[in-house]
């Protein structure tokens, strides 16, 4: 498998849209559907849990959340301060489009406990490639709280809180069972310590032109 950093990848988004003329918001659909096909592979039955952070790989939660729901699927959504998202992000398009479907999101708090997580399994959408500081407040809480659930975890694209070119915790890491990798493999499934936290591994095309990935 041949990993690439957050930069190549980064790079192959921007060209995907400005010379393919495939937009991001297109690439953040494939990957929700991407990362909503391999949860109800992984997670054949039962309610699915899902963390929403507040960039894309929260976009990218929301997106694989409204599939579940539309599929039939029991889904619960907490999400990290959605009432911040930025007017017009890609993050807060899928999250509305998942709320004007019917879909409730619940804000994750300080008073959440692993108790309140009745879920079969969970998918985590926390924390994506842009991770460059220690993984602190809410979002540090969310992350421990997954980990104390003993339910099965899905990671979209890195496991929440691992440095994705260098494999560091910052701070603190989801523990995941399986690792959805989204377009290109990350540098970090194969660097320790991170790597121990991703799992199985499996990536997911989300539509980038294949000259651009070689």
């Amino acid at each position: 498998m041949e990993l690439f950093t957050v930069a190549q990848m980064r790079e192959a988004e921007r060209r995907t849209e400005s010379e393919y003329g495939v937009s991001l918001a297109v690439l953040m659909d494939n990957a929700g559907y991407g990362l909503f096909r391999s949860a109800i592979d992984f997670f054949p039955e039962g309610s699915i849990g899902i963390f929403c952070g507040n960039g894309n790989n929260g976009g990218d939660g929301y997106v694989c959340a409204s599939c579940l729901m539309k599929k039939g699927r029991e889904v619960f959504v907490w999400g990290v301060e959605p009432e911040k998202h930025p007017e017009g992000s890609l993050v807060k398009n899928a999250h509305d489009r998942f709320v004007s479907a019917g879909g409730l999101v619940h804000p994750v708090t300080y008073d959440l406990k692993k108790e309140d997580i009745k879920c079969g399994s969970i998918i985590d959408a926390l924390l994506g490639t842009g991770l460059s500081r220690t993984v602190s407040g809410i979002y540090s809480h969310a992350i421990r709280i997954i980990n104390a659930v003993p339910s099965p975890v899905l990671s979209c694209d890195i496991p929440s809180g691992v440095d994705a070119d260098t494999g560091r915790i910052m701070g603190v890491a989801v523990k995941a069972d399986k690792t959805l990798m989204m377009g290109l493999a990350k540098m970090a499934c194969r660097r320790f310590p991170g790597s121990e936290c991703f799992g199985k591994l499996e990536l997911c095309d989300i539509g980038l032109p294949r000259e651009l990935t070689l």
